[in-house]
């Protein structure tokens, strides 16, 4: 009866135990493409995009340099396979930058050796990243 409750015991306690899934260290500076894809749309599609990406701690920069459409800057918040970027940054004009293309919100994510993929997913695009890092 002993050896019985011991195994209950063993089992019971084995099965509370969760793994904890492995959140990556991201930091690092990445470059690569940004891609916007429409569905259910008859509109032409979108070109790609060079994107950079700078991520140091909690916080990001994109963009950085003349020539990317993706600037911004403001905290990260990462979490087993969702990155939640906060857009601190102010665009007053609106017309030098492509705000659909700003990292201001939740994008899964994955990670595969030395490549960073983000995508989000609206109505009617799929807006895709696909990194390097450097």
């Amino acid at each position: 009866m002993k050896r019985i409750a011991i195994f209950m015991l063993a089992a019971v306690l084995a099965s509370a135990c969760k793994k904890e899934k492995h959140t990556p260290d991201l930091t690092g500076t990445y470059t690569g493409v940004f891609k916007a894809s429409l569905v259910n749309t008859t509109l032409p599609p979108v070109d790609q995009n060079l994107v950079q990406l700078i991520i140091s701690g909690n916080t990001f920069k994109s963009g950085i340099g003349v020539g990317y459409i993706t600037v911004g800057s403001g905290n990260l918040q990462i979490s087993t396979g969702v990155l939640n970027f906060t857009n601190n940054q102010f665009f007053p004009d609106n017309t030098s930058v492509n705000t659909s293309a700003v990292l201001n919100s939740s994008y899964n994510y994955t990670v595969k050796g030395d490549s960073l993929m983000l995508s989000k997913t609206s109505v009617d695009v799929i807006y895709t990243y696909k990194f390097k890092k450097q």
